[in-house]
């Protein structure tokens, strides 16, 4: 048996059933039942059997209910699956509960109508509910109406994957994958296997020549690299990185666009500059992320472990961070320094997506490139809701929506790779 007394029942009361008076609001959908004291009974009823202690009245009340329309047996079958119950458990455990609920809280106040309001205080009376009589309710109000219809199954977008391009010094391209592959190529012996590929010296032809490679991460990808001076990079999606396959001379030098994680390899005599089209990023030896696709307009440089020095190409104006600190360079406008959680904009590289108090906009954009789907907001006004919340890179875009939905006043629907937000 599985219990919920670990989180407030006030918070999935508002949450829950917030959600399902603008779903029925906007659907107009109010299907087996006119009242919803009917609703909550009835979920107490099927929350009460699953713990085997209904009295003898309510057992027969729910019987009758069962019996009135085979869809009523088909929702309760479902609430009686551990495996259900464990798939939503784990969904609520990855939420910022008191973060949610003073979000939904003020979402609420700003966007109900005095007579929404009223059907609230009318609902909340049942506030002291466990989850599962509250998920069951919403499940019953929200379903399609009771016309027949085919069923359709739900779209599923999975998550990005290992995947990218080597563009050689010739403009050869060489497309990489989970398979094993040896390339020669500029005096270098080059290998690639299981989403990373790495610079392993001289090849047997000769000296290395002053040749430059080119790495391509489409969007829905990424993929790990380690140079010829042993620096490692996480490329994340929509990213594009140029290098030489062997550093030549007293610098050390990579041109991205897009975001990449970098854990420099120490050398005092030779610095290692990551320059995008707006900055130059230069480290000695240490760990950091830079942030700069050209569709932001911002180039964001997020420092872990170490010391760089950050310049604005348009400026020539110089920055020094240290470990904690992040700058934020807008085209035309000079740089800003933050103090920061790091984790929050580094996560990626170790399979989290973790998000605090992030425009959804800003949220959207990024999972429209590791999903590789398009994003359209029905209303301009949701771009500016904030989320936080910690989700597994590697789920399917259904599940991180659902995630989402359950603490913003927003639904999303899935039309082929076209995400709508509503």
């Amino acid at each position: 048996m599985i219990f919920f007394n670990s989180y407030p029942p006030v918070l999935f009361a508002e949450v829950f059933l917030g959600k399902c008076m603008l779903k029925m609001e906007e659907q107009k959908n109010y299907l087996f039942m006119d009242k919803e004291e009917n609703v909550f009974k009835i979920s107490e009823f099927i929350s009460k059997s699953l713990s085997d202690c209904l009295e003898e009245g309510e057992l027969q009340e729910l019987e009758k209910w069962l019996a009135e329309d085979e869809r009523h047996r088909e929702l309760f079958d479902q609430w009686s699956s551990t495996e259900l119950m464990e798939h939503k458990v784990g969904e609520y455990e990855r939420l910022d509960y008191m973060k949610a609920w003073e979000e939904f809280r003020t979402v609420r106040r700003d966007k109900l109508s005095a007579k929404r309001r009223k059907i609230r205080r009318t609902w909340m009376r049942y506030a002291a509910m466990f989850m599962i009589p509250l998920g069951v309710a919403v499940a019953l109000l929200s379903r399609d109406d009771i016309k027949e219809k085919s069923r359709v199954e739900p779209i599923t977008v999975k998550a990005g994957k290992s995947q990218a391009v080597l563009v050689l010094s010739s403009g050869e391209r060489q497309v990489l994958d989970l398979g094993e592959r040896n390339i020669e190529d500029g005096g270098m012996r080059i290998s690639a296997d299981s989403g990373r590929i790495s610079y392993n010296g001289k090849s047997r032809s000769g000296e290395v020549q002053d040749a430059f490679h080119i790495l391509e991460v489409p969007r829905g990808g990424e993929y790990f690299m380690i140079l010829e001076d042993g620096t490692k990079v996480w490329l994340n999606a929509a990213t594009r990185l140029k290098y030489p396959v062997a550093f030549v001379g007293g610098i050390r030098k990579v041109l991205l666009e897009g975001e990449a994680y970098f854990e420099v390899a120490h050398d005092t005599t030779r610095p290692f500059v990551v320059e995008t089209e707006q900055a130059k990023v230069k480290v000695l030896g240490t760990s950091f992320d830079v942030s700069a696709y050209e569709e932001e307009g911002k180039t964001w440089t997020t420092l872990e472990e170490g010391m760089v020095e950050i310049e604005s190409l348009d400026r020539g104006e110089k920055i020094r961070m240290v470990p904690g600190e992040q700058i934020c360079l807008i085209e035309g406008k000079g740089m800003e320094k933050y103090k920061v959680e790091t984790a929050l904009f580094t996560s990626w590289r170790s399979g989290r997506l973790v998000f605090k108090d992030m425009r959804l906009e800003d949220l959207m954009r990024n999972m429209a490139r590791w999903y590789d789907v398009k994003v359209e907001f029905y209303r301009e006004e949701a771009k500016d809701i904030v989320f936080t919340g910690d989700v597994k890179k590697y789920e399917d875009l259904n599940e991180v929506l659902e995630i989402i939905e359950l603490t913003s006043d927003v639904h999303f629907t899935i039309e082929e790779l076209r995400i709508i937000v509503h």
